[in-house]
């Protein structure tokens, strides 16, 4: 069935009702006459039915053309158009759908939660988008894609009006390349239009990595925000490593600010276990970034719940910062020993009952269970069995700190070759601490001050590290050699030390960095783990599996989302326990993690703050990267004008827009009538 002409405008056609007055002007013409005297009228009966028959001829033409003019204005100002023909071996009977395909991109990231003045711009969106499906043709076939995980292909009108209406915000944001890619894939080998509404953030404008494709053909619909300031945490980070009860903590608060002018006096609240721990105002640059200390005191062991938090309007998914860790009710200590135990260690942890110090011999470890410890040392034993060799190797990458201390035999050295630490060589004399790395974790706090003429303990014997790799040199010599290091595995740390603490040999237990020394060691357990997550990121979320029973039934559970799931895990290479089904966790927050019933880990999962600085590309940008395309601006006050300019682009996007058809009719019909009315008749 032939597709049949409709009307953008159909209230204009009224306008032909002005037709009645050529032709009542046609019927009701009355000429006046002149009288000519002639002798003799059976010459001119002939001549004057001729000229009579010409006059009723033109007069009908001159009234045909000018009723042509007419109608073809009015019909203009309807907007006529021709529905999409349909699909060769389409059962559709109707005005039929289009032979390309139809994609729609609708952004309902975040930074899309930003305002107009009528509202938010995703709402916007969908206002556009519904206008959109309106205007094409029935029976198209549409494609919806957002920035969740599935799009949904082949839609008729009302499908993908009801899945529209439905698009919330979320954490998730897409690169314009990857719509790019996936609206490719959608249509496979057919020509495709796609239209995409969005603020079009700078950050997600990767123009470059987008692939030129000759058959699609994309429309940007571009929604400006009037707000364009915004305040935002951005990251809570702490001077120190590791944190211990009855201890002093300084959380660094990150704060940025897309504003262009400065902010002064802004609020920021601390908060640990539902306490408030600080309250302090900030001052922001114009379009940078501040820092924030705020100290407090841990007063509380176990899992530690922490929220930073702002007051901003009316982006809102980045007032808040998430952020956990734990502190241990008692730290465990193991000496593992073959000849005679050196006592300093037990005098060390003894004088405070936040450490427990126990030694064992090597040959009485085999129904030790090394993850109650959270330092283990092996002080100059010279041999392991390859089961006590896989046991710690175990422990330490699931978050143990294993220190070890020279043997004569220095036969540990495969053992540390397994563990990627540093290799111990052949013994040296007389060797004299110089160097501290005073930025590491373990030595970071203990200095208050730099002094050069510091007298530092030494070793009358000691076995120089050969192939420290990436371990990190915490100790070292006059001539550079390392002394100790550190060699992060897994989520735990091996130390190995150039000498032995027995005070035949060295003096550094009597010395005062003996003791922030081995604190740090025992304290710094765990301290590789994340204390927060950022959602939907290629950063693997790890669980604390030193916690975690083996074979347990793992529950995730967020009280404040009414969120609860099973969790799935798996190993990676380096023995992290990695939730492989973190997709489920879709809003930032702290989630429980549950072994049994028993608190095992806390997460703590943060929004993506790349949409926090509202940059955007304008449409002279879009235009220049896309210079065939059509770039439309959204003003979110003028509903009005964006549904016409919505109509306008899907009609010239069909191809069957006829108004400049009927103009150049008006104008021919016009010439035309103009040409016949001057022509004399003979």
């Amino acid at each position: 069935m032939p597709a049949m002409i409709q009307f953008l405008h159909p209230a204009f056609l009224w306008g032909l009702l002005f037709l009645a007055v050529p032709i009542l002007l046609h019927l009701f013409s009355f000429k006046k006459y002149k009288k000519v005297y002639f002798s003799n009228f059976r010459f001119l009966e002939s001549l004057q039915q001729e000229k009579k028959n010409s006059s009723r001829l033109k007069n009908l033409l001159l009234l045909l053309l000018r009723l042509s003019v007419i109608a073809a204005v009015v019909i203009v100002f309807a907007g006529p158009y021709l529905p999409g023909s349909p699909v060769p071996g389409s059962d559709d009977t109707g005005s039929g759908q289009l032979r390309e395909r139809i994609l729609l991109y609708v952004d309902n990231s975040y930074s899309m939660s930003n305002t107009g003045s009528k509202g938010s711009l995703l709402e916007e969106a969908k206002k556009q988008a519904f206008d959109m499906l309106s205007a094409y043709p029935a029976g198209t076939l549409f494609s919806l894609i957002s920035n969740d995980e599935q799009a949904a292909v082949n839609l008729n009108r009302e499908e993908c009006q009801t899945l529209l209406g439905d698009i919330r915000l979320t954490a998730r944001s897409k690169m314009l390349s990857e719509v790019f890619r996936e609206a490719r894939e959608m249509a496979g080998e057919q020509k495709a239009t796609l239209f995409l509404l969005s603020d079009f953030q700078q950050y997600g404008c990767d123009f470059q990595q987008i692939t030129g494709d000759s058959l699609t053909a994309p429309v940007f619909f571009l929604l400006e925000a009037e707000n364009r300031n915004n305040l935002y945490i951005k990251e809570v980070s702490f001077e120190q490593a590791f944190h211990r009860k009855e201890r002093n903590d300084l959380a660094q608060v990150t704060l940025g600010s897309s504003s262009a002018n400065e902010t002064t006096n802004l609020p920021i609240t601390l908060t640990v276990n539902g306490k408030v721990k600080g309250l302090q105002q900030a001052n922001l640059p114009a379009t940078g970034e501040s820092v924030l200390e705020i100290g407090y005191l841990n007063t509380e062991s176990g899992f530690c719940k922490g929220i930073a938090e702002l007051n901003d309007l009316p982006v809102v998914f980045d007032n808040r910062f998430y952020f956990s860790y734990r502190i241990d009710d008692q730290i465990n200590v193991l000496c593992i020993d073959r000849e005679k135990r050196l006592p300093y260690f037990g005098k060390l942890f003894s004088d405070t009952a936040a450490y427990r110090m126990e030694y064992t011999h090597i040959d009485q470890t085999a129904n030790i269970r090394f993850s109650d410890y959270q330092l283990v040392i092996l002080d100059r034993i010279n041999t392991l069995w390859t089961g006590l060799e896989s046991t710690l190797e175990n422990y330490v990458r699931e978050g143990g700190n294993l220190l070890v201390l020279p043997g004569a035999a220095n036969g540990l050295n495969g053992f540390l070759e397994k563990l990627h630490a540093p290799r111990f060589g052949t013994a040296d004399t007389n060797a004299v601490i110089t160097y501290i790395e005073r930025q590491s974790a373990l030595f970071k706090e203990v200095f208050e001050s730099e002094e050069n003429n510091v007298t530092l303990p030494g070793a009358k014997c000691y076995y120089p590290l050969h192939s420290p790799g990436n371990g990190e040199k915490l100790l070292a010599g006059r001539k550079g050699e390392a002394l100790l290091t550190g060699t992060l595995l897994g989520k735990g740390t091996v130390y190995v030390s150039a000498f032995d603490f027995n005070t035949e040999n060295s003096d550094l237990v009597f010395h005062p960095l003996f003791v922030p020394l081995m604190i740090n060691m025992a304290s710094n357990a765990n301290s590789g783990l994340n204390p927060s997550w950022t959602l939907h990121s290629r950063t693997p979320l790890l669980l604390n599996r030193k916690e975690i029973p083996d074979n347990s039934r793992l529950r995730i559970v967020s009280q404040e989302h009414n969120l609860e799931f099973i969790a799935e895990t798996r190993q990676d290479a380096s023995g992290n326990l990695v939730l492989v089904n973190a997709h489920n966790i879709r809003q930032a927050g702290l989630y429980d993690v549950l072994a049994d019933d028993r608190l095992v880990d806390v997460l703590a999962c943060n929004y993506n703050r790349a949409e926090s600085e509202l940059r955007y590309c304008d449409a002279d940008e879009l235009r220049k990267q896309f210079p065939d395309a059509r770039v439309e601006k959204i003003e979110t006050g003028s509903f009005e004008r964006n549904s016409q300019i919505i109509k306008e682009v899907v009609l010239e996007d069909t191809n069957r827009y006829l108004a400049r058809w009927f103009l150049w009719l008006a104008v021919i019909a016009l010439l035309a009538e103009q040409f016949v009315w001057r022509k004399k008749l003979n």
